[in-house]
């Protein structure tokens, strides 16, 4: 790994030129970007599909049904994109990792994500209101999901802490080495504006959600398979573009990471400082 050629320009941008270089990065890595939205999410997709559509009969009540899918994928989004963090994480001086690889890292980290987005992000108390109550609990899960929006809003950025930096969540007082946990090391990065790039995000993505629906419906009538908007066929199309749009935003969310840090830490410099330092580790080994 060569810290002195990242494959992506290190240094300060505005929110609107990092949604630009978001699309960069996206065209670049949709391949892989995509198997590891589908690894991850799949088993997301199928659970959401048996509560929302097998296990409830809410008698063809298509907009309800479409409503929760819609809420559920949008509290479990950081989770179905937790592959795609740390393939980001290691492309940015990698080049682009291999699958297998990626996969692998991932397993060989921290599951601390379980707690973090599972309990305090809400991804599993929303998903049992919805396996338990169905169409009842819309109330009770827009505003869990609201309240899990106000922790993300606060805290964005910790699926990058969690894969990628690794701080432990507790540290043994006899350690030699206290070092630094999670929740400090969450509140040291997420000081400024971080609630901006999540704002900006939601709107943004809330567009592109209507957009590419609307063009999968477009396509459909282009190439004759009469998918009317009132047909079973949104179970398909709206799920899918959210989940596209959230592995768009997952890319955004990551670049926005370093961007922050380069912000408030001073990153661009210190990456500088460790590249010379590799290099003039490689230089004596010579």
């Amino acid at each position: 790994m060569d810290l002195s050629q990242p494959h992506i320009a290190i240094r300060e941008r505005t929110l609107l030129e990092i949604f630009d270089l978001t699309l960069h990065v996206y065209r670049d890595h949709w391949k892989n970007i995509l198997a590891m939205l589908a690894i991850n999410a799949l088993p997301l997709v199928i659970l959401n599909a048996v509560v929302c559509h097998v296990v409830h009969n809410s008698g063809g009540d298509l907009p309800t049904e479409l409503l929760l899918s819609l809420l559920l994928i949008a509290s479990q989004a950081q989770i179905g994109t937790l592959l795609i963090t740390q393939y980001l994480g290691t492309a940015l001086f990698a080049g682009k990792p291999t699958v297998g690889k990626t996969v692998r890292d991932f397993l060989g980290t921290s599951k601390s994500w379980i707690w973090n987005h599972g309990f305090l992000r809400m991804a599993v108390p929303i998903f049992g209101l919805v396996a338990a109550f169905h169409t009842d609990s819309i109330a009770s899960v827009i505003s869990l999901l609201v309240f899990a929006g106000t922790i993300r809003a606060f805290r964005p950025f910790i699926s990058e802490i969690l894969l990628l930096e690794k701080p432990p969540r507790k540290i043994p007082k006899d350690a030699p080495d206290r070092g630094i946990t999670l929740k400090r090391r969450a509140s040291d990065l997420h000081r400024g504006d971080v609630v901006a790039g999540f704002v900006m995000s939601c709107v943004i993505g809330g567009c592109l959600l209507v957009t590419v629906t609307s063009l999968f419906f477009h396509v459909d009538t282009a190439i004759g398979l009469n998918g009317a908007w009132d047909s079973p066929i949104h179970y398909v199309y709206w799920p899918l573009a959210a989940w596209l749009i959230a592995s768009f935003l997952a890319v955004f969310r990551f670049l926005y990471y370093i961007n922050t840090r380069i912000t408030q830490e001073g990153w661009e410099i210190a990456l500088k400082l460790m590249a010379e330092k590799q290099k003039l580790l490689a230089e004596d080994e010579y």
